[in-house]
């Protein structure tokens, strides 16, 4: 590209590959990613994505009760964001959202976040955008590793370490960890808890094996278990004791092959995820509720990324990208109807084009894919991005997005008696699908500034609601096409880099608008307004960090949780959260990390159920 290297900060050269499947530098790129880099991730003393996420610009993520997390992108929710783990899919959905506790920061060295419907690059429930999380993947260079070691106010504790390992052509790392979580409870004056016990454990190989100059193979392999309790209430007094154990296992193989001008990169994978489910009526053999759920991936796909001589007549440079995929899953679960399976299988093109002196770049791309269940859809995208200058850039784009129902919207079968309601799934239900439009311009005021302003606006046609559809002798939920929404909204995001002094500021404002057609209300649970800062001073010795988010009034609909009471209709208030966290260097190579957690004792247990403030201390050992 035309911008110049050297004026850049060093986060801007990070290599991004949400957007576009294929690496650019971050200042480069022709699709715009919000990158969380290895800095801010370390600076952030966050345990989890979730936490990580919850006091992240440009993105709206929220607890849910129990252990889960929702996560908004462009004002679209969970059912809407695709969530991978190194560029595949993750599996077990609660609620309809992944939850991202299950990510360990501690493994974690970026995340990748694209805006907007991705559907013509990655299918079915991209329909509002993608969190890509980057994991280390082995060592870089010399061998090496970290000890970590965490404690906090209120009971939680982690361990994790990590080995990077280097042979002559094979690179790896190793790392397992576990965690203790504390209960916590935000209302004395009810039996239930707000938040889960319990333990997790984990631990992943990952690494890359480089046979020869034209042939490496990447190779990867995790697992994680999670045991958890918390009390819950019903009605009539009632109270419960409720117990999860979730097991997930992922393994994966991708051979990459390069030509002289081309290259082929394939991947194949298996994930599976058991979530076993036990409620109990203290002091009653009533109302129990024992239930397994196990959800499987099988997943066989490649890219070929190819400058074809045959387009050398057509004005620019060309470089496509075409990729085939194979999808199975399945869900054997006790609270559907029956056990459900479904396949799909996909053709994708993408044209990445240099026109105009290389300040023009053009990337139409489409996508067909075909579902067992729903048949075929195709999916279309054109990205552009102009440089108007070598620090001023504008990038457009549009793309159509989709999401076939899941298992549980069609065929879900949950009794609840202890609190008094029924949920059943609908066969008939349709894709949701969508279109939308971004636009955006970026100023690179040479090493110091950098201001974004992006606005989108995206039109969702047959959203899947839950509405209640009878109310005699038991409260009964079903799932319907029943809304036509619109959304849109503004972003804006400063950045502030010292040249003499090592201190960095970030400032940004969202605003989003969002009705359903149907009945003129805001979508529930979507905040008007969001404001995020985040100051950090980064010396030899030492470095110190302030980071936090204002969130605007929210106004829900009914919603129901896998296991409790309905969380019932009503506006939730405006609230702040809000870390400091400061390290000191001086004892290299060990470092020593001193943190508060939600300064403002933000939280309540029905609209943000989230631990009260905690202070922590954090020993981190390089080896």
């Amino acid at each position: 590209m035309s911008s110049s290297a050297d004026t850049r900060p060093r986060l801007l050269e990070t290599v991004v590959v949400t957007g576009t499947r294929t690496p650019y530098s971050l200042a480069d790129a022709p699709v715009e990613v919000q990158l969380i880099g290895p800095e801010d991730i370390e600076a952030s003393g966050a345990r989890d994505v979730a936490e990580l996420l919850e006091r992240e610009g440009g993105v709206y993520a929220s607890r849910e009760s129990g252990r889960g997390t929702s996560i908004q992108i462009q004002g679209l929710s969970s059912e809407h964001v695709l969530v991978l783990v190194n560029g595949r899919r993750m599996i077990g959905r609660i609620n309809g959202a992944i939850d991202l506790s299950r990510f360990h920061i501690a493994d974690i060295e970026r995340v990748e976040i694209v805006k907007g419907p991705s559907s013509a690059l990655y299918g079915g429930d991209a329909l509002g955008g993608v969190v890509n999380i980057i994991t280390r993947r082995g060592a870089d260079g010399e061998p090496g590793g970290v000890v970590t070691l965490r404690g906090d106010s209120e009971g939680n504790g982690d361990a994790f370490a990590r080995a990077d390992l280097v042979a002559d052509s094979v690179s790896a790392s190793v790392s397992a960890g576990y965690s203790r979580l504390a209960g916590f409870d935000l209302d004395d004056s009810t039996f239930a808890e707000d938040g889960v016990s319990g333990e997790s454990s984990f631990g992943s190989l990952s690494g890359r094996w480089q046979a020869s100059e034209g042939f490496d193979l990447g190779f990867d392999a995790s697992y994680s278990l999670d045991d958890t309790e918390r009390r819950d209430g019903g009605t009539g007094g009632k109270q419960y004791a409720t117990y999860k154990q979730i097991e997930e296992v992922r393994v994966g193989v991708q051979p990459r092959i390069h030509f002289d001008d081309s290259s082929l990169t394939l991947d194949m994978y298996y994930n599976r995820y058991a979530d076993q489910f036990l409620q109990d009526q203290l002091g009653s053999t009533e109302n129990t509720i024992d239930e397994e759920t196990v959800n499987e991936l099988l997943f066989g796909g490649g890219q070929w990324d190819v400058s074809p001589g045959w387009l050398n007549t057509l004005p620019g440079q060309h470089t496509l990208s075409l990729g085939a995929e194979f999808q199975l899953e399945r869900l054997d679960a006790d609270r559907l109807g029956q056990s459900a399976e479904r396949d799909r299988q996909s053709l994708y093109v993408q044209d990445d084009i240099l026109l105009g002196n290389e300040r023009l770049h053009l990337i139409p791309g489409v996508r067909f894919d075909r579902d067992s269940q729903f048949g075929q859809q195709v999916s279309p995208k054109l990205s552009l991005r102009y440089d108007i200058s070598d620090s001023l850039f504008t990038r457009l784009g549009y793309g159509r997005g989709y999401r076939p129902p899941s298992f549980r919207e069609l065929l879900l079968r949950f009794d609840n008696p202890a609190v008094g309601y029924r949920v059943e799934g609908e066969l008939d239900l349709e894709p949701e699908k969508s279109t939308g439009f971004n636009a955006g311009l970026t100023w690179l005021a040479g090493e110091q500034h950098s201001v974004s302003i992006s606005a989108f606006h995206n039109d969702v046609d047959d959203l899947i609601e839950i509405i209640q559809v009878e109310s005699t002798p038991t409260i009964l939920f079903s799932y319907r096409n029943v809304a036509h929404a619109t959304v849109s909204g503004v972003d804006v995001q400063w950045t502030w880099q010292g040249q003499t002094w090592p201190l960095r500021l970030e400032l940004g404002y969202g605003h989003l608008w969002s009705e359903d057609e149907a009945t003129g209300d805001e979508l529930s649970g979507r905040p008007e307004q969001r404001v995020n800062l985040a100051v950090s001073l980064d010396k030899p010795r030492y470095s110190l960090g302030l980071r936090g988010t204002w969130t605007g009034e929210r106004v829900f609909a009914v919603e129901l949780d896998s296991g409790g009471a309905p969380t019932s209709a009503g506006e939730a208030e405006a609230y702040a959260l809000v870390d400091a966290r400061a390290s000191w260097k001086g004892f290299a190579p060990l470092l020593l990390s001193l943190g508060v957690d939600n300064m403002t004792d933000a939280g309540d247990p029905q609209y943000l159920p989230i631990q009260p403030r905690s202070y922590y201390l954090e020993v981190s050992w390089s080896l």
